[in-house]
């Protein structure tokens, strides 16, 4: 039997579900460049005063009238017990508040407040000024569109 060739454009086992060496070389890239990035972008942000998943989380609800607890973790790719104890706190400084269920008034919601809006605002400068700086002032603006399409067509693949 003859043996499977190890070639850039084939897998190195000869499995076929297994990545070719020059999409491992992509990979490697890609895993070690979003290390590298998510890196800074959390040491940008901790010297701030705030984290991405809080961020995250206030993105998610400032276009919202309110959301439950449940739905809210769904959406962060969250535990339901981490973003009920992030909420607590952002609740104890005032960054949102509970609100009753409209459907049903056992169920409570929460909702950004207008200090919330405020210190969002705060977090997308001190995240666009980084973004700009390490991602989209060193590629090419079809290589960021693309980032953009890629990762759009890898969430759509995720669900």
């Amino acid at each position: 039997m003859r043996e499977p060739e190890s070639g850039r454009g084939h897998a190195p086992t000869g499995d076929p579900c297994r990545l070719t060496e020059s999409q491992q070389q992509v990979w490697h890239n890609f895993v070690d460049g979003g290390w590298a990035l998510m890196a800074q972008v959390t040491a940008g942000f901790a010297a701030a005063g705030f984290s991405a998943t809080d961020m995250r989380l206030l993105e998610i609800l400032a276009p919202r009238d309110a959301i439950g607890i449940s739905e809210l973790a769904a959406t962060l790719h969250a535990g339901v017990s981490t973003v009920s104890r992030i909420v607590s706190r952002l609740i104890d400084d005032g960054i949102l508040e509970r609100v009753a269920s409209q459907a049903d008034a056992r169920h409570r919601l929460v909702r950004i407040t207008e200090a919330g809006r405020v210190e969002l605002d705060r977090q997308l400068s001190v995240r666009d000024g980084l973004i700009k700086r390490l991602v989209v002032d060193v590629v090419a603006p079809e290589q960021y569109e693309s980032i953009g399409d890629a990762f759009e067509r890898i969430r759509k693949a995720c669900d």
